[in-house]
């Protein structure tokens, strides 16, 4: 199916258990409180006037705002069923239901493997005991996190070779660890939970080191690896190997992809320049699966976390990347996605007009690259990513409530969205989208 009304062209170049008690008692017992057109020299206005009038213009504006995606119940249904088979010790049907989802690379629109939900919902009761007792110093009423995890490692002996088995308790320590640690940058590391943060993760890379990922053709085995690498005393030099290895495993999962290029922006283990060979060479080894569209990935939530990248990223290629990605692989939760990180991007872009740190071509190529994926792409707004887009996808959202967070990506949503159609709408026309495409109709 083709996607675009217009093509686009550019040059492209080319980035067996001890028990718990002995693991526990050093360690767990210590709790603590741990998109412009303008010329160089005419600003843009668009944005300004669309944010002085949209709100009277919006009546006429008539897109489908879909707040609870098929996505997002998907995720809470298999969330909820990992959890309610761990408490009622199914660890069988757990374990069938997790190897098959993870084989047959089964995954949500939104790209998280439906096996990574039922092992989040599988240790989430021994995770938010955790949290919960490093957060307010104690254990809540009637909840002992130390028998929880205890009770986790005595799986491992109960039931020695299965690996989703040792992805649940693997995974567990990794949350943990995480719990004890904050999820910050290892610049800002406190010295007072690193030693805990440290034993979890020695414990979850002993539980994983007995099976391969390649051996066992598992993806969910690849990504906990990964998962490991924060703990590693030099993860840079395994980065993107493993992830490499687990993209080659996964290739239709953009997911990875994002991750790696968050990994390798310079507030954690790379550079710019990193990141950009990576995401070239990853472009090349899925080409004919995504074209551009991995170069676009891997640059991703790297530009949301540090927006200083726009002036390292190569912003054709980036834009191509888009349009390929969203043409092989497009979905509205892809496309909402897309037009966010664009729209995201090109208000920081604009903001730096008068710096001059940002070359002046960025803001409208970001500019053209949103209005391309509202007018080929976009049939419908999920308020949650754009929630999301606008603190840089980071883990700061368990903060803030989705209902917050949902008021308020609708409100960046509809102000984006009318943006391209501004002079229609003042001219009383109202912008109507629909799944077959967008009409727009005189008074």
């Amino acid at each position: 199916m083709k996607f675009f009304s217009k093509e686009r062209s550019s040059t492209r170049s080319g980035p067996n258990a001890a028990r718990a008690s002995t693991f526990a008692a050093p360690v767990l017992r210590r709790l603590g409180n741990p998109f412009a057109t303008s010329r160089p020299n005419a600003p843009d206005t668009r944005a300004g006037q669309a944010q002085q009038t949209y709100r009277d213009l919006l009546p006429r504006l008539q897109i489908p705002i879909n707040a609870a995606t098929p996505d997002q119940i998907e995720s809470e249904r298999l969330r909820a069923q990992g959890q309610f088979l761990a408490r009622q010790e199914r660890w069988d049907e757990l374990e069938d239901y997790v190897r098959t989802h993870d084989q047959n690379r089964a995954a949500t629109n939104s790209g998280t493997p439906l096996s990574e939900l039922m092992l989040f919902g599988a240790r989430s009761d021994v995770v938010r005991a955790a949290e919960h007792a490093l957060l307010h110093g104690k254990p809540a009423e009637d909840a002992d996190f130390f028998h929880g995890i205890e009770a986790m490692e005595y799986l491992l002996e109960d039931i020695p070779d299965s690996y989703p088995i040792a992805l649940v308790v693997a995974l567990m320590h990794i949350d943990v660890g995480w719990a004890w640690r904050g999820a910050i940058a290892r610049d800002d590391e406190r010295e007072i939970n690193r030693e805990a943060f440290q034993a979890h993760f020695a414990r979850a890379q002993k539980i994983l080191e007995r099976y391969c990922p390649v051996k066992h053709h598992s993806p969910a085995l690849s990504a906990a690896r990964c998962a490991l690498l924060p703990g590693a005393a030099e993860p840079t030099k395994a980065l993107c190997a493993e992830y490499e290895s687990l993209i080659a495993l996964d290739p239709f999962n953009p997911r990875h992809m994002r991750t790696l290029g968050n990994y390798l922006l310079p507030r954690w283990y790379g550079s710019f320049d990193q990141l950009d060979l990576q995401a070239r060479r990853i472009a090349a080894q899925t080409y004919e699966l995504w074209g551009a569209g991995a170069y676009a990935w891997v640059w991703f939530d790297a530009l949301l976390v540090d927006p200083n990248g726009l002036a390292e990223v190569e912003i054709d290629y980036f834009l191509d990347g888009v349009a390929d990605a969203l043409e092989r692989h497009g979905s509205q939760h892809a496309a909402n996605l897309m037009a966010a990180h664009l729209h995201r991007s090109w208000q920081f872009a604009r903001s730096q007009y008068d710096t001059g740190t940002l070359d002046h071509t960025i803001a409208p190529a970001l500019r053209d690259g949103f209005d391309m994926v509202v007018h080929d792409h976009l049939r419908e707004i999920h308020p949650l990513i754009w929630g999301h887009a606008e603190i840089g996808f980071e883990n700061t959202s368990r903060v803030i409530s989705k209902e917050r967070l949902s008021e308020k990506g609708r409100d960046v949503a509809l102000q984006a969205v009318a943006m391209p159609f501004m002079t229609s709408l003042k001219a009383g026309q109202t912008v109507n989208f629909s799944p077959e495409g967008i009409t727009q109709i005189s008074p």
